[in-house]
């Protein structure tokens, strides 16, 4: 056991006293099995085959603090890079994981919404995040997501009730701001649906200001109750040196329907998990994800579909575009246990190597142990055609725009699922410094 490791359960004994819901029962003891079993596995190595691509031993050996203010001389017009639009637009803003009221514009919420810290509503009514507890995974490989468990210190907390629709994106901004020595940021996110609701939400992680090393470890409890329809936009936009380690966990009950967006450009070292329970008949999940990486980024995506029911369908399209001396790394499962029929999964990744020095690792999996089901997966690794960017350039495009005309032509089928049109341009603004989010650190990816 090493200092670092050392240090997490020093900051857990000095504040569990006082770490949201510390009154309640429940939450403690499940804060406090988290950081017995984190201390007994600490991160995740090599020697697990989900992390045989992926190093954590940075991150293992760094000493984080755990806290800090970071509001003080933060301007609202340093958010409007990072906006969706300035007005009409639902957001809650965290500030190194601790949610900023003054920041947040919650004034058009419509009735049947309730959006705010999770740390609010934990120690006013433990008992909501009841059924997410007993959702968390366990495992030898959850290092990161048992030390979440252990000492989230706020998060996002979002209910909206039977029937209600949001006609505007609700955004969550976390903004890591610039500090001095290492940081780590990990709140815990909990979004439940009613039955019959309608929402789009934009769970956005960016960095302010330049930064020394630090850690992002969000952790995301999404629900969905019987019919309800919601579209989840997650957009990793951290600044190097930044490590972003995330995992979304999805119950989907009957005939609900999730449409998940993932896009990806920033960070020293991305791995981001998402996990999603079919548990009821009629459901259906897509799964988008589109990253780009860049000189030594490294990118691991994990996703695992587990049709728990019959009568449910799923399908995934992850695309990465790597240059320079990068790697990616995608894992994705489908799973049908026994006595599970009538379902339908596609699963596929395709790669786009810009560089001779840049590497994927793809593994598309299926573990079915039924009959009666319709389930396929591929995975493709490919280079820019040279006789398409020959005819660009004998069209009067010079190198570097034919280049560009192709990766955009790779990543626009996923950037066209996105809607509305508003959200769509946001996405390819902030994926695009120059055109939105000016970021000299991080790479274009179309």
């Amino acid at each position: 056991m090493n200092t670092a490791m050392n240090s997490h359960q020093a900051h857990f004994i000095a504040h569990a006293a006082t770490l949201p819901g510390h009154d309640s029962a429940l939450i403690h003891a499940s804060r406090q099995a988290a950081m017995q079993r984190f201390m007994g596995m600490g991160f995740p190595t090599k020697k697990l085959e989900r992390w045989k691509h992926t190093s954590t031993q940075v991150i293992a050996q760094t000493v984080y603090r755990h806290v800090n203010p970071g509001c003080v001389g933060l301007d609202p017009a340093d958010l409007d890079p990072y906006l969706i639009a300035r007005q009409g637009i639902h957001r809650l803003v965290f500030i190194n994981g601790l949610f900023v009221n003054s920041l947040s514009d919650m004034s058009a919420l419509p009735g049947g919404v309730q959006a705010g810290s999770l740390a609010r509503v934990v120690n006013e009514s433990p008992g909501v995040v009841a059924g997410c507890i007993e959702t968390f995974p366990t495992g030898d490989d959850q290092g990161f997501s048992e030390l979440n468990h252990a000492l989230w210190p706020d998060g996002a907390f979002v209910h909206v009730s039977t029937g209600t629709r949001l006609t505007q994106p609700l955004h969550l901004l976390f903004i890591t701001t610039a500090s001095r020595e290492p940081m780590i940021t990990q709140p815990w996110n909990v979004l439940i649906f009613g039955s019959d609701t309608h929402a789009l939400v934009v769970e956005h992680y960016v960095t302010l200001g330049h930064t020394t090393h630090h850690l992002t470890n969000p952790y995301t409890s999404l629900i969905l109750d019987d019919r309800a329809h919601v579209h989840h936009l997650l957009l990793l936009g951290e600044r190097l040196p930044a490590n972003h380690v995330g995992t979304v966990q999805v119950t989907q009950k009957a005939g609900s329907h999730l449409g998940s967006h993932l896009f990806a450009n920033g960070g020293e070292r991305t791995r981001q998990e998402v996990h999603v329970t079919l548990a009821g008949a009629e459901a259906e999940c897509a799964l988008d994800g589109l990253f780009f990486a860049s000189g030594r980024q490294h990118m691991d995506f994990q996703t695992s579909m587990h049709h728990a029911c019959g009568h449910t369908r799923s399908r995934q399209l992850y695309k990465g575009i790597l240059d320079e001396q990068s790697r990616g790394v995608f894992n994705g499962v489908i799973r049908v246990p026994p006595g599970v029929h009538h379902t339908q999964s596609r699963q596929t990744t395709a790669n786009l190597l810009l560089s001779d020095t840049a590497e994927i690792d793809a593994r598309p999996q299926l573990e079915i142990h039924s009959d009666a089901v319709q389930c396929s997966h591929g995975a493709t690794v490919g280079s820019l055609d040279p006789d398409a960017l020959f005819y660009l350039q004998s069209r009067g495009l010079d190198v570097n725009a034919a280049r560009a005309l192709l990766i955009h032509g790779f990543a626009e089928e996923l950037l066209q699922r996105v809607a509305p049109a508003e959200v769509r341009g946001w996405v390819g603004r902030s994926l695009n410094p120059g055109e939105g989010v000016r970021d000299e650190d991080r790479p274009g990816i179309v």
